[in-house]
C-alpha cells in the first residue's frame, strides 16, 4: 500500500471544505475523500441537524460516476474517529481489490 503525505492510501485525497469557516473545528462537519478513479467517500453524521449534543452517530457513503451512484457502506458508526477509520479501511480495500486487483467498486461496496 502506498501512502500520501497525509497518510491516506495512494490515489486518495481529502477534499477541502471551502464552505467551512477557516480555523474553526466543527466535530459534526462531514469529510470528503476522493480518488483519481472518480469515486468519493463521504463521512457524515447520520443526523447532522439534531441539536442533541449526545448525537454522535455517523455513516460512510461512496459516490461514483459523477454522483449518479450513491451507496451507504456503513451506518450507525459510533463517533467521528471510528467513521474515519471505516473510510480508511474502505480506501485500503479499494486500492488492493479494485486498483491493484480486478474487483469492481460495486462488488467491493457490496462486500464491505
Amino acid at each position: 500500500m502506498s501512502a500520501t503525505d497525509d497518510g491516506l492510501p495512494g490515489g486518495w485525497t481529502e477534499v477541502d471544505d471551502t464552505e467551512g469557516k477557516a480555523g474553526q473545528y466543527d466535530p459534526q462537519r462531514p469529510l470528503r475523500y476522493e480518488h483519481a478513479d472518480e469515486i468519493e467517500l463521504v463521512v457524515q453524521p447520520t443526523s447532522p441537524n439534531v441539536a442533541d449534543a449526545d448525537q454522535d452517530v455517523w455513516r460512510v457513503r461512496s459516490i461514483r460516476e459523477g454522483g449518479d451512484e450513491t451507496e451507504t457502506l456503513r451506518e450507525g458508526i459510533d463517533g467521528r474517529d471510528d467513521a474515519i477509520g471505516v473510510a480508511r479501511e474502505f480506501m485500503t480495500a479499494y486500492e488492493e481489490r479494485c486498483v491493484e486487483g480486478d474487483e469492481s467498486p460495486t462488488e467491493l461496496a457490496a462486500s464491505f
